[in-house]
């Protein structure tokens, strides 16, 4: 885990009606501070009791999510399959 301390701010805020739901407005500065990029338009939220937060939505699919990192080299062999006998006309 990062241990390097995190800076909490405290703003003030209003929910107020917006259509038939309810809204609160976050400025761009209180997004910059968040570390938002203001063009972001998509957030996912985590609600718990008297707490709601804001996260950045992850824009990889879950396939995509599987090759996160893949640089397309191919996988170690593992010594399960060095110690096994062709069956066929596997070349190994």
């Amino acid at each position: 885990m990062d241990d390097t301390k995190r800076k909490v701010l405290h703003r003030e805020a209003r929910i107020r009606p917006w259509g038939n739901s309810q809204g609160v407005k976050l400025t761009r500065e209180i997004l910059n501070e968040a570390g938002f990029d203001v063009n972001d338009t998509e957030l996912e939220l985590e609600v718990e009791p008297n707490r709601i937060s804001l996260v950045p939505k992850n824009k990889l699919t879950p396939f995509q999510k599987l090759f996160d990192g893949y640089e397309g080299e191919k996988p170690e062999t593992e010594s399960l399959w060095e110690e096994t006998e062709p069956m066929g006309k596997e070349e190994w």
